[in-house]
């Protein structure tokens, strides 16, 4: 049923042509998704998404994607995620205050219930907003449960704006969970306000992965875009292509 529905949404907006679409500033962020594999596109998870914004957000002087990012505004958001193969729903909510220093300070809260097991976990996260383009941060994650798994990191993100294009969104994370270090890069060019096309490493302690991946922000209407993500990991034992569409709502 999940598959004919995100089918169907796909075909019906690739069908229409998109109206001229005025992008006017947003506090309230909406979003209902699908993201699966193309060998097994029936067990993939649904997402629905919703952010607050204290101060409006612009979206004509940047990449779709990245409004929310280089905003750099004060926010709060909720999320539920189903992954009915694995019998896995997720319950979430977190917030970020944005002091006028260029500090930034995040909580997180989310409620996992894996088949009879519920899991509880909290995270902070404590960051610096160096320029209007970057941010330094360092985060640490937690559980009220025995079988939650204590981790922190650090994340690194840089938007280089380009001349002739948009510009380029640059990450580094480095993750210490269970006396395991994960290394994690990505570089996505924005080819325009819409389009971006991209690559990552993953690397945890035993193997790495290089991907590739492309998406696209479908402007449909003042309100709503349509999101489409198709991405690619480089490795033999690996099969498929990861597939995501997604349904966004600003206002």
């Amino acid at each position: 049923m999940r598959l004919f529905t995100a089918s169907t949404l796909a075909i019906a907006l690739l069908s229409v042509n998109a109206m001229a679409a005025e992008d006017n500033a947003f506090q309230h962020e909406a979003s209902v998704g699908y993201l699966t594999n193309s060998d097994e596109m029936g067990d993939g998870i649904l997402g629905v998404n919703y952010r607050y914004y204290v101060n409006p957000v612009e979206q004509n002087t940047s990449p779709y994607a990245l409004n929310g990012f280089l905003a750099q505004e004060s926010n709060i958001g909720a999320l539920y995620t189903n992954f009915d193969d694995k019998n896995i729903d997720t319950v979430g909510v977190d917030g970020t205050y944005v002091f006028d220093s260029n500090w930034f300070v995040g909580l997180n809260y989310q409620r996992n219930s894996i088949g009879n097991v519920d899991l509880n976990t909290y995270g902070v996260e404590l960051g610096y907003y160096v320029n209007d383009n970057t941010s330094f941060s360092a985060f640490f994650d937690d559980g009220t449960d025995d079988n939650a798994e204590e981790s922190y990191g650090l994340t690194i993100r840089r938007y280089l704006e380009l001349d002739s294009t948009p510009g380029i969104d640059l990450s580094a994370n480095w993750l210490h969970a269970d006396s395991e270090n994960n290394y994690t890069l990505g570089a996505d060019w924005y080819v325009s306000n819409s389009w971006s096309v991209g690559s990552g490493y993953t690397r945890d302690s035993d193997d790495g992965d290089f991907d590739i991946r492309t998406a696209y922000w479908l402007r449909i209407s003042d309100d709503f875009s349509a999101n489409f993500a198709v991405s690619k990991i480089i490795n033999g034992d690996i099969d498929g292509v990861g597939l995501g569409i997604a349904l966004t709502g600003r206002f």
